[in-house]
């Protein structure tokens, strides 16, 4: 038997990952994970303001919303976008106290209130929208929040004769 010894064997390693490059590996991971996840919640709560209904308040200042029963509620309903006529160059927001989850929003230069109402949230509510401008106002609007069965009994008791 000839060895020939001209030519240097290759010494490698065992197969496999050494922990310290998994752990490198993990935390590019980690790191892409936690830039793309908050893009990825705005654009997810973006698509889901595509699907709500859009409301007014009336001139009396009352708005109504008619949610439906958890068990048949999906994802993307009964997500409301308030429109606020606000008066010109001013701002608002929403003086404290409120339902919980409202949001403010600005959307193709208007502006709204975006609230999902929970089943819990039946009923009436006052919120006060304050203005501010050259001059500081307030307005109280009326939400009223009812499931199916009771908007159709309050629709049925202002139609009929007194």
């Amino acid at each position: 038997m000839h060895n020939d010894t001209s030519q240097p064997r290759a010494v490698g390693r065992p197969g496999g990952f050494t922990l310290l490059e998994l752990l490198v590996v993990m935390s590019i991971i980690l790191i892409l994970m936690g830039i793309l996840l908050p893009c990825l919640m705005r654009a997810k709560e973006s698509a889901c303001e595509l699907f709500a209904m859009q409301t007014a308040v009336d001139k009396e200042g009352k708005v109504l919303m008619r949610i439906k029963d958890p068990s048949h509620k999906k994802r993307h309903d009964d997500i409301y976008m308030i429109e606020i006529d606000t008066p010109k160059d001013c701002r608002f927001f929403i003086k404290k106290p409120y339902p919980s989850g409202m949001k403010i929003r600005r959307r193709e230069g208007q502006d709204y209130i975006k609230w999902r109402p929970k089943w819990d949230d039946i009923g009436m509510h006052v919120i006060t929208v304050v203005f501010q401008g050259e001059k500081v106002t307030e307005r109280e609007i009326e939400l009223y929040v009812f499931n199916k069965e009771l908007l159709e009994a309050e629709r049925e008791g202002k139609s009929s004769p007194e």
